[in-house]
């Protein structure tokens, strides 16, 4: 348990690393405030934290937190996070058999986030420095699981697992970085109901060895839903490598809306996919299908490579694509392999690809 007594605040008072160095185990949510503001080696164990409360660990320069057990999110029908985490060069990470449960079998009811009860955020990571986040396990998340507003940031061996939302979940998006620079993401698991990780901004990102089940695939989703005068930031430098995928809607996704912007420098390499639903490499400028193909958002400089796999849903294409006018370049694509599904449909032709 942590506490203080009088003796242990004389120690603080006349040996300040004694509050850094030894580590400081919260059992009690009443006791995070304080921990986090005097320690840098933090325990959670076996946590229950209230609902409509955001467990917030913004966290000391260097400080290192590690999950034991079982971290229980209470329900409580608020948007969210559940977790909060910001600080420079810290250290997250999960010890064997540790989970971080959000309840979501409790919240889903089919809509997800566009209707039904109101559904939290689990997890939200706003940190700089070099920061590491590693072994964490996610469970049942009721909504958008890691939402990621970071820079120079690592995520490895983490599990997403919301399997058993396949029936009533919805909107349950593994990894979605909004923006940042120098972002990495390897050796990783999602099970969920919707993309396995979405790029909506940011710079400078890679994402290794990744095993998506269930979901709409390795994605970017960016512009407006309204606004043909938004403007948006280059998204530039994104590689996604050695993936695989199974039993989801689509494997290779790219969405594009309205507004001003540009996706570029981005490769796709070494992906495998089985058992998808609705295609394998989708990539649409006029996502909504509006019918509208004259909004300035481009894609350019796009490789794929090394793509094999198989779709089965009614109507699923292995590769669809559809442009906006003059909106696409520089598209250079080899060994691609998916069977099954309809005739592939492409309104630009990418280079080593016949369609």
């Amino acid at each position: 348990m942590f506490y203080f007594n009088k003796f242990s605040l004389l120690l603080l008072l006349y040996s300040p690393l004694l509050s850094t160095s030894n580590p400081c185990t919260v059992t009690q949510f009443s006791q995070v405030a304080q921990a986090v503001n005097d320690c840098t080696n933090l325990i959670i164990s076996n946590l229950v934290v209230p609902g409509g409360q955001t467990l917030k660990l913004h966290l000391r320069h260097g400080a290192t937190v590690t999950f034991e057990g079982t971290t229980v999110f209470e329900v409580a029908h608020w948007e969210g996070p559940l977790i909060e985490f910001t600080g420079e060069k810290v250290l997250v990470q999960g010890a064997s058999g540790s989970i971080l449960n959000a309840q979501g079998e409790k919240y889903w009811d089919g809509h997800g986030g566009s209707g039904g009860v109101t559904k939290p955020r689990f997890v939200q990571i706003s940190t700089t420095g070099g920061s590491v986040f590693k072994n964490i396990h996610l469970k049942n998340c009721a909504l958008f699981c890691v939402g990621i507003r970071a820079n120079d940031l690592t995520i490895s061996g983490w599990t997403i697992d919301s399997h058993e939302g396949r029936k009533k979940g919805r909107n349950t998006d593994g990894f979605g970085i909004a923006a940042g620079n120098n972002i990495h993401i390897e050796n990783s698991s999602v099970d969920n109901q919707d993309d396995c990780i979405v790029v909506n901004g940011g710079t400078n990102m890679v994402f290794n060895g990744i095993k998506c089940a269930g979901s709409h695939g390795l994605s970017f989703s960016a512009g407006s839903n309204t606004d043909d005068h938004a403007t948006y930031a280059t998204i530039n430098n994104i590689t996604f490598s050695n993936c695989e995928l199974k039993d989801g809607a689509i494997g290779i996704h790219i969405k594009t809306k309205r507004g001003t912007g540009l996706i570029t420098n981005v490769i796709y390499d070494h992906i495998i996919m089985t058992g998808m639903q609705k295609d394998g490499i989708y990539i649409n400028q006029d996502y909504g299908d509006e019918g509208n193909t004259h909004r300035d958002f481009q894609i350019t400089n796009l490789k794929v490579s090394n793509v094999e796999g198989s779709i089965h849903g009614k109507g699923a294409r292995g590769v669809h694509i559809v442009c906006n006018d003059n909106k696409c370049a520089n598209w250079q694509w080899s060994n691609i392999k998916i069977s099954g599904g309809a005739k592939d449909y492409c309104n630009f032709h990418p280079t080593g690809f016949n369609c």
